[in-house]
């Protein structure tokens, strides 16, 4: 299985899953850190931001 195929796999899933009540997810919120929860954002499209790179004047 490639990783595109994977990552399609997991997608199904996860959008085929109920939805989450309210206390579910503030018990997930109190789990995962915010800093570990935006960084599973920013991977699981696929985007990652770089800090810009500045060059002399």
């Amino acid at each position: 299985m490639s990783a595109e195929e994977r990552r399609a796999y997991i997608r199904r899933i996860v959008d085929g899953a109920p939805a989450l009540t309210a206390e579910d997810a503030d018990q997930l919120r109190a789990l995962l850190p915010l800093q570990a929860r935006a960084a599973g954002q920013r991977t699981a499209g696929g985007e990652r931001r770089r800090p810009g790179h500045r060059t002399a004047a």
